[in-house]
């Protein structure tokens, strides 16, 4: 039986019993640490038993004096999980991400969570320290009572980080720190000034399933500059193509992994890097399958590159338009003529509808798009059925914190000079906003509409994003399958309650082989 230096909690739990697939960062922060010569389990979803109690008898087995690190990955927490009846898409945005703590409701439900954490591993591991990383991090700075019991905090990318913690902790010694709002967290400088796009090399004891859909990291960041994004822009940081194909072929010889849910900002940010990997795809001695955020205005200026995609395993892209209106889009970031945007749309949906899903994004509350404006959005979308599925959320505003910029995350430009871009009133407490056009309150429910009338003109079924795609795959489900799924408006029941009845064998049976490689005792009981 192994034994861990280092424990990694991860969950994805944006989709309740429907589940959702892995996510890439512990894997990448594993990989590091593997490299350095460091043994590793990532207990993923790890939110998904029955109750605590039964998470923590599960997680005692793990548990020995060799242990140096547990580390929480907090990036996609949340406090309950949502069910399909109640999302509405993008639904409060940012707003509901930054909610809670992590995956508990209130500091004191997460206090008590940790305190149970820091009683266990004072029995059974003394000398282990808890390491808290991922976006939601921040809290710790923002919000401290409740991470008073984490001993280490790493805000930003952390893949040399999570080594130095690491070796301090083995030689009983501490990390390099800095001060943060009255809090310290870990100096990563290093990190941010040397930003990679790791291999992430997964190994027998991380438990996939034959076949499993994995993320895959093509590159970290987006080359361009759009005004309301909080993820990193202007670089775009890309994975060698010769590491990336070795762990391509890696994946499918070890796991016989096939479907992938790219980790890329804009899979499809500049031709040239479209061609290099999608050629590389295609010449694979085997088929992958995969889904990626696209920009379409380079599909629009260089068409040859989307044919490619789609040769090359394309089943779902994510298109981020947020607006049809030329001089909201301009303004936002979005430079294409809407004109051409829209005729491009309709030539991929005639030409590969069945073959690669279309899913268009929409933001309501852009300054200077008028109720007008979005009207006829709407009646261009229900009358040309150009897109399988779509996505509709009001626009989120965060509160602007300058030691945070670009360290935890690269703020939208509407949250750095909202009064440049035409913001009349911002708040926080509550959240509010308001421009010549809208407000907030008007956003949220312009939104949900939007959505309701496309459900009731196009029936879909259970699928609600091309994100399902990898996951339903790793379910078993065919490619005939998931198309009902997402077709399917009079089974959506059926074909939940199967999804979910899936899943939840899906996560047992990848437990008991997860601990069948740190207990030979191991039996799962829920107490």
């Amino acid at each position: 039986m192994k034994s861990a230096d280092v424990i990694l909690l991860s969950d994805v739990i944006l989709w309740g019993e429907v589940g959702n697939s892995r996510y890439a960062g512990p894997y990448a922060i594993a990989s590091s640490l593997r490299e350095a010569g460091y043994r590793v389990a990532i207990i993923d979803y790890f939110t998904r038993f029955p109750s605590q109690a039964a998470f923590f008898q599960y997680l005692e087995g793990f548990l020995t004096p060799n242990l140096k690190v547990i580390g929480i990955s907090s990036t996609f927490l949340a406090p309950s999980f949502e069910t399909l009846s109640t999302r509405a898409h993008r639904s409060v945005g940012l707003e509901r991400f930054y909610s809670g703590e992590l995956f508990a409701s209130t500091e004191d439900e997460l206090i008590q969570w940790l305190d149970t954490l820091r009683s266990m591993l004072a029995a059974r591991a003394p000398n282990a320290k808890i390491v808290l990383g991922g976006v939601k991090a921040q809290f710790a700075a923002l919000r401290p009572r409740a991470y008073e019991k984490v001993d280490y905090v790493v805000l930003g990318p952390g893949d040399r980080a999570i080594v130095d913690i690491t070796r301090a902790i083995q030689h009983k010694d501490h990390p390099k720190q800095k001060e943060l709002r009255g809090r310290l967290v870990v100096d990563n400088q290093y990190d941010i000034d040397n930003k990679i796009c790791p291999v992430m090399r997964l190994l027998p004891e991380d438990s996939l399933s034959r076949g499993e859909a994995m993320p895959l990291e093509i590159a970290r960041g987006c080359i361009f500059n759009c005004k309301f994004c909080h993820y990193e822009k202007k670089q775009s940081i890309k994975k060698p193509l010769d590491l990336l194909r070795e762990e391509l072929i890696r994946n499918y010889e070890n796991f016989g992994t096939t479907t992938y849910l790219f980790s890329d900002d804009c899979f499809n940010d500049h031709p040239s890097k479209v061609e290099t990997n999608c050629e590389m795809f295609l010449g694979l001695p085997f088929k992958i399958e995969w889904t990626a955020y696209a920009r379409v205005d380079v599909a629009v200026a260089f068409p040859q590159t989307v044919d490619l995609m789609v040769q090359s395993g394309a089943k779902g892209l994510f298109w981020g338009i947020e607006s049809f209106d030329a001089d909201v889009a301009r303004r936002a970031g979005k430079g294409t003529p809407p004109d051409k945007v829209k005729k491009f749309l309709i030539d991929f949906k005639d030409r590969y509808r069945g073959r690669c899903m279309s899913e268009g994004s929409f933001i309501v509350g852009l300054p200077g798009e008028s109720k007008d404006s979005l009207r006829r959005t709407m009646d261009w979308i229900l009358e040309t059925d150009a897109f399988d599925l779509i996505t509709v959320g009001p626009l989120g505003l965060m509160p602007f914190n300058a030691n945070l910029d670009k360290v935890v995350v690269d703020y939208a430009e509407y949250s750095r000079n909202p009064g440049k871009f035409g913001f009349q009133k911002v708040s926080f407490s509550p959240n509010y906003w308001e421009h010549s056009e809208m407000n907030s309150i008007e956003a949220v429910e312009i939104a949900a509409e939007m959505v309701s009338e496309w459900k009731a003109h196009k029936k879909p079924g259970l699928l609600r994003t091309i994100w399902f795609y990898p996951h339903l795959k790793t379910l078993g489900f065919s490619p005939n399958d998931i198309d009902s799924i997402c077709r399917d408006e009079g089974r959506i029941e059926d074909w939940k309650n199967e999804v979910a009845k899936r899943f939840e064998s899906h996560v047992q049976q990848y437990h008991e082989r997860l601990a069948s490689c740190y207990r030979a005792d191991f039996v799962y009981r829920d107490p």
